[in-house]
């Protein structure tokens, strides 16, 4: 199906690596930041100090601050820009294309690594979250390094040395990837269930495994208490309960692009695991601990969901995707009949290259164009902007953002609070991002009757508006 020739595996490699590289990079500044990534971007300000770093995270942000750490570092050293911002989840988008194709081959020790990297390659869902300001894409790629030393760990086929080495990077990996997003619980969850499995079904010690639980929760623990406390005090959440569609789909349509992408890699899923279901819970392999996986990520925070306050949704079990390209690369070439794995490959990569094309080449515009209000005015001698959000910190979160923008900066355009305009200023422009205000644009009371509508310019999301200002 794929070549045996070391070089020829090689040749492959590097290009469906290169294809993932391209497809992350092509268009990666296409679309301005939405207000997630400006929050990010606001909490990862290099100027500030540490401690005003973690102030602002509470203040506003409740995702764990590492990815805003990390972004912080690289801004500091390559210049507090939007853009470059970027480059930090592109950087590890990529790096986890070459990693999955590691723990594949760890898993199936044959050459279905090559098809779990091109699945990654051009799997749209992660090329966009690739191209996002946000931990999403950190969160997948530590996620799959903590798989691939938890196989070392639990390998019978290294020396004991090497074991302890493995152990070492295990928990310190571990709880570096719980420490990007608590949702990663559920690989150890998953972990821990599949080491007793293999304990009590087939007598497999992984000593070394339940060694590293108390260690890793511990220095977890430590660094994280005041995090976990804040988050176990929220009773209500932004999320709603999922509708019963979820459970035909389970983001399946998210994951991969479109309602028909979905159901082509649900059913074949499906598919495998039912033709294969004796070999996965009836034998000592590989394979289980990914099953585990794919299904605590549903079941783990639906139980949750219930008991106390909806918290799923697909960009937090952003690593499911892992067993889920795994579990299909690696279970089609166990497949003994040729025809039906041929045609499981095509009925997976037509269709899957064909929604890429339409993907890429049709791409909408999903977030604010903020580059785009600017450009349109660029020759025009009002360069004065006021933004319309009426919550304080959003409020700087979106100042702080449009300030940044190269566009601002080199045409001399000018920020005022809405309600210090001076009176000296004959005309400005009033920025309303429709999201944040409800879509409802209408200036303060104390505005209504002294500012006199001049014209509107209408992009995605954005209502922007420049108003006279009357003596």
């Amino acid at each position: 199906m794929f070549p045996t020739n070391k070089k020829n595996i090689l040749f492959l490699s590097i290009i469906f690596v290169l294809i993932g590289i391209f497809l992350r990079t092509y268009q990666l500044n296409f679309e301005n930041y939405w207000l997630d990534e400006m929050i990010s971007f606001w909490v990862a300000d290099p100027s500030l100090s540490f401690s005003d770093t973690f102030s602002r995270r509470d203040q506003i942000e409740q995702s764990p601050i590492l990815f805003d750490l990390i972004l912080k570092k690289y801004l500091e050293f390559f210049g507090y820009n939007p853009q470059i911002g970027r480059h930090v989840p592109l950087i590890f988008g990529i790096l986890s294309i070459p990693l999955l194709g590691v723990l594949s081959y760890q898993v199936s020790k044959n050459n279905s690594f090559l098809l779990s990297i091109l699945l990654i390659s051009i799997n749209i869902y992660l090329i966009k979250y690739s191209q996002e300001t946000r931990p999403y894409s950190l969160v997948f790629f530590l996620s799959t390094v903590n798989l691939i030393f938890y196989y070392k760990i639990i390998s019978t086929n290294i020396t004991f040395s090497k074991k302890i080495f493995f152990f070492l990077l295990f928990v310190i990996f571990s709880v570096v990837t719980f420490s990007s997003h608590p949702f990663t619980f559920i690989l150890f969850f998953s972990q821990i269930l599949n080491s007793l499995y293999f304990f009590l079904f087939f007598k497999k010690k992984n000593y070394l495994f339940f060694l590293s639980i108390p260690i890793i929760l511990l220095i977890y623990l430590f660094l994280n208490f005041d995090y976990i406390i804040s988050q176990l005090s929220y009773n209500e959440f932004f999320l709603s309960h999922e509708s019963w569609k979820f459970f035909y789909n389970y983001y399946f349509s998210r994951f991969f692009g479109s309602k028909i992408m979905g159901l082509v890699y649900l059913s074949t899923l499906i598919y495998l695991i039912i033709t294969f279901r004796k070999k996965l819970f009836l034998t000592l392999n590989n394979y289980l601990v990914l099953v585990f996986v794919f299904l605590f990520s549903y079941i783990v925070p639906l139980v949750y969901s219930y008991l106390k306050t909806p918290i799923l949704t697909d960009r937090y079990i952003i690593f499911v995707l892992i067993p889920i390209l795994i579990l299909i690369s690696s279970l089609i070439f166990e497949i003994e009949n040729k025809k039906i794995k041929i045609f499981l490959l095509v009925f997976i990569l037509v269709p899957t290259i064909i929604n890429n094309y339409i993907e890429i080449k049709y791409r909408i515009i999903t977030k604010p164009e903020f580059t785009k209000f600017l450009n349109n005015i660029e020759k025009d001698e009002f360069k004065n902007l006021t933004i319309n959000v009426p919550i304080k910190k959003e409020l700087k979160v979106v100042e702080n953002y449009i300030a940044s923008l190269n566009e601002f900066k080199t045409k001399n355009f000018k920020i005022y609070n809405i309600n210090k305009v001076s009176k000296d200023e004959k005309i400005v422009w009033v920025v309303c991002y429709e999201p944040l205000v409800g879509f409802d644009c209408t200036l303060p009371t104390n505005k209504e009757n002294k500012w006199k509508l001049v014209k509107t310019i209408k992009n995605h999301l954005l209502n922007v508006r420049l108003f006279k200002i009357a003596d």
